[in-house]
């Protein structure tokens, strides 16, 4: 699974949201879901929301 626009990824959310209303801890499939999900979720933050590095968020705070 790949998200690529902001709905696919709202909708993401829906779907975990979901899982966790139905228990999914208690079936494998919907486990297997859920990190899919969770997976295509991080992936989206990380290529659209970065975290600045390290040392820009140093200086900015001893600036």
């Amino acid at each position: 699974m790949k998200l690529s626009t902001e709905q696919e990824y709202n909708e993401a959310f829906r779907i975990i949201d979901n899982l966790i209303a139905e228990n999914f801890e208690e079936d494998v499939n919907k486990q297997q879901k859920f990190l899919e999900v969770a997976k295509a979720i991080q992936e989206y933050e990380k290529k659209m929301y970065p975290l600045p590095k390290l040392e820009t968020a140093v200086r900015i705070k001893s600036a």
